[in-house]
């Protein structure tokens, strides 16, 4: 049932309300919208949408609830925010029980969504001012959607660590007060920095382009989407990695090999060869002995040949190069820096790096164990390339 001013949750009547009421859907080609279309439907059917006291949310309120939620993960594979549930609407500002603090909206770890209506309508009636809590609380949840054990999108999840690098200088210029195109409440903390900035994202994303240029390309490639003279592209990432990749300054050249000395299946070998000396030395070479200890050599030999892995950094590519001499190069690729994600540093020099590799659209997680020394240029250069840095 729907009252005269209502529509009805149907493609055709989102198709018409869509083109009336909201802008983001008008940057959007016809394939894009038949897309965008379906995800509003089944994104309805599949939560709670209700009004909290008087206000009883009619079927065009959901519908740019809806909206809302799809604008921000359209370019997403993993969509729809599985573990919220109920999205709980007020007619104006809400109190919270713990506080009694006064809030416009609310994401919280029990799977519910709050918005006052006043202000969540605000947001997409006035574009430029770069304040949207649509897209404001729908971030909170598409950050904290992975908990419990709830299907994250696989590419949000994993490169994020490389946003959050690219994010450090606005963030900064915030804490610091220093001079910046974001609101100061994105400094309050990195989740609210993501969900400012996601907003001015959607709204002044040139803006972002100009002051922090590595910023945008992140926030384009993380969301895979991006919106240029008023059309909304999204499968944009291979475009955007290239472009970002020209900022990159790049690593001056260096090859971080395995040490074999920090290899247990070297170790073990080295052990191996002193009984399987003796035994060729006191026994014949064909003696069951002597070829048992030669084919067990053998295999651990084989093992540590296969996990033998080199990094390569040289100037704006990667290479990742895995076997040593039987089996050299049997993984072998190389990746721009745009597409190294981050580098751990461990206290016994151990190098992990994690690389997304657009091949195959998958991200690697590999460690060279080596005694070698990295010197503060190196990690600097890690630092400039906006690459997630940690220390453990």
């Amino acid at each position: 049932m729907t009252t005269e001013n209502d529509i009805l949750l149907t493609l055709e009547h989102f198709q018409v309300f869509y083109t009336k009421y909201f802008k983001y859907y008008t940057t959007l080609n016809t394939q894009l919208k038949e897309v965008f279309n379906e995800r509003c439907l089944e994104f309805i059917s599949q939560k709670t949408i209700i009004g909290f006291g008087d206000f009883k949310p009619n079927n065009k309120v959901k519908a740019i609830i809806a909206a809302s939620a799809v604008q921000l993960t359209l370019g997403l594979e993993t969509w729809n925010l599985s573990y919220f549930d109920t999205i709980v609407i007020h007619s104006n500002d809400f109190d919270d029980k713990k506080t009694g603090l006064k809030f416009k909206g609310g994401t919280n770890l029990s799977g519910i969504i709050q918005f006052s209506w006043k202000d969540f309508i605000s947001g997409y009636k006035i574009a430029d001012d770069n304040i949207n809590l649509g897209i404001h609380e729908f971030t909170h949840a598409l950050k904290l959607n992975a908990i419990r054990n709830n299907l994250p999108d696989y590419f949000f999840e994993n490169y994020f660590s490389k946003w959050q690098a690219a994010a450090n200088d606005a963030f900064n210029d915030i804490r610091n007060n220093r001079e910046t195109i974001f609101r100061k409440y994105g400094g309050a903390n990195l989740n609210e920095f993501v969900s400012v900035c996601f907003e001015h994202y959607f709204e002044s994303p040139e803006e972002i382009k100009k002051q922090y240029p590595n910023l945008y390309y992140a926030t384009g490639i993380l969301l895979n989407q991006q919106t240029q003279n008023n059309i909304t592209n999204i499968n944009v990432r291979e475009k955007l990695l290239s472009e970002s990749n020209l900022l990159n300054s790049g690593f001056s050249s260096l090859s971080v090999k395995t040490n074999p000395l920090k290899s247990s299946s070297f170790i073990l070998m080295l052990i191996l060869s002193i009984p399987l000396i003796y035994t060729l030395f006191t026994t014949s070479f064909n003696s069951g002995a002597s070829i048992f200890l030669m084919l067990l050599a053998l295999v651990i030999y084989l093992r540590f040949d296969f996990t033998y892995t080199t990094f390569c950094f040289d100037g704006i590519e990667f290479k990742l190069k895995k076997g040593l001499f039987l089996f050299k190069n049997w993984q072998s690729f190389s990746v721009a820096v745009s597409n190294i994600i981050s580098a751990r540093l461990y206290d016994n020099n151990d190098l992990e790096v994690v690389v997304y590799n657009s091949k195959n659209k998958s991200f690697y997680e590999e460690t060279v164990s080596t005694n070698q020394a990295f010197s503060p240029e190196f990690i600097n250069e890690i630092i400039t390339n906006k690459i997630a840095f940690f220390k453990s």
